[in-house]
């Protein structure tokens, strides 16, 4: 289990890695962030996005919701929620590439908390804020605050990198003449 971690804290540091990921997955993790808390008051929600790294490259493939303990300000997951985390990438040979968090209002930077709570920041991962609960979704992508983990802190990324740096594949489409 040693080498999951080993191999995830290998990114080079020079340039954010290269994002891939699929629409699909952008909405699953919308959906997931949208269902946080109850029918009568919306929460912040917590999901984890994993898959596998070539080089500088992600490719997420798989968003993971853990158990976590909501409110409207503030989300926490305890050690038995992580370490099943940790067990379900370790078992489908998927690394932790970032993780995704709504937020109440429109204030898309991170917290203290979100520094400190950050489940296993490495250099290269990413921490994605949702604005509004995700009752807008994350499309564009630019409507929400990505960070990277560079030299031991949390950095948000301009609008112009994220635009660069994340690519977001359609579902499919038709090229039929």
């Amino acid at each position: 289990m040693w080498n999951l971690f080993k191999r995830s804290r290998s990114v080079p540091k020079s340039t954010p890695p290269m994002v891939w990921i699929s629409r699909s997955i952008l909405d699953q993790t919308t959906e997931i962030l949208r269902r946080s808390g109850s029918q009568t008051q919306s929460h912040e929600g917590v999901v984890y996005w994993a898959g596998r790294r070539s080089g500088n490259e992600y490719l997420i493939t798989t968003c993971i919701a853990p158990e976590a303990q909501t409110t409207r300000g503030s989300f926490r997951t305890t050690s038995a929620t992580n370490a099943r985390v940790v067990m379900y990438l370790a078992k489908s040979n998927l690394e932790l590439l970032g993780q995704v968090h709504s937020h109440p209002g429109t204030f898309i930077d991170h917290s203290e908390g979100d520094d400190e709570d950050a489940l296993m920041p490495y250099e290269g991962f990413y921490s994605v804020i949702v604005p509004n609960y995700a009752s807008q979704g994350m499309h564009p992508l630019t409507r929400c605050g990505v960070h990277i983990f560079e030299n031991n802190r949390f950095r948000r990324m301009t609008n112009n990198e994220v635009s660069k740096h994340f690519h977001i594949a359609d579902r499919g489409t038709d090229v039929r003449v």
